[in-house]
């Protein structure tokens, strides 16, 4: 039993040392790095507006088509969703836009950002087309 204990403490020592020493704190999103991002995944996406989260956790691009592009971090990467317009739905929540993709495999994102609230209302004009 003592043997276990000290077993345990002794991984419990090494994985709390490697998570102080060797974690990387995520990088914002910058307009380049998701354009970069968003190029290589998405080649025929053309963005045209851009509008980037505060805290840099989430951006949300539209295109010269008119679709639509998420940008989120997903550990220590980004990934990216593209969407119809039609297809997102973005309410202002506590300051905030929220985007809720209609695709069960997309999560919901958060935008705190100047300008939030238009592309909500945008957004919002989009779903009767």
């Amino acid at each position: 039993l003592i043997d276990s204990l000290v077993s345990l403490t002794a991984i419990a020592l090494m994985v709390g040392v490697a998570w102080i020493f060797f974690r990387a704190p995520p990088a914002s999103i910058t307009q380049a790095g998701a354009a970069e991002r968003l190029a290589f995944d998405e080649p025929d996406f053309m963005p045209v507006h851009w509008l980037i989260d505060r805290d840099g956790r989430a951006a949300v691009a539209e295109g010269a088509s008119g679709d639509i592009a998420l940008v989120s971090r997903l550990g220590l990467d980004l990934v990216t969703r593209r969407f119809p317009a039609a297809s997102v739905r973005a309410e202002m929540e506590e300051g905030a836009m929220v985007i809720r993709p209609n695709d069960p495999g997309s999560r919901k994102l958060v935008i705190s950002a100047d300008g939030a609230a238009e592309w909500a209302r945008k957004f919002s004009a989009n779903k009767g087309k």
